[in-house]
């Protein structure tokens, strides 16, 4: 289940941290079209990690797999 939890950590922020070492190194991308809700999108992937454990914990506990 720790690996799980992990590798879902990892896809959610990897995009995010990303994101701003490639805006820092090459700042005129900012400008470029469609930056804001490429961002938009990355800061909700990343946000959308908390959702994810309670749905991971439910269906690897194994007293709710039985049930």
């Amino acid at each position: 289940m720790m690996i799980v939890v992990v590798t879902i950590f990892g896809v959610c922020w990897l995009p995010f941290h990303l994101y701003f070492i490639i805006t820092s190194e090459i700042p005129e991308i900012t400008s470029s079209a469609y930056v804001q809700e490429v961002y938009l999108g990355i800061y909700w992937l990343a946000m959308s990690n908390s959702m994810y454990n309670p749905i991971i914990y439910c269906y690897m506990n194994s007293r709710w797999v039985g049930v």
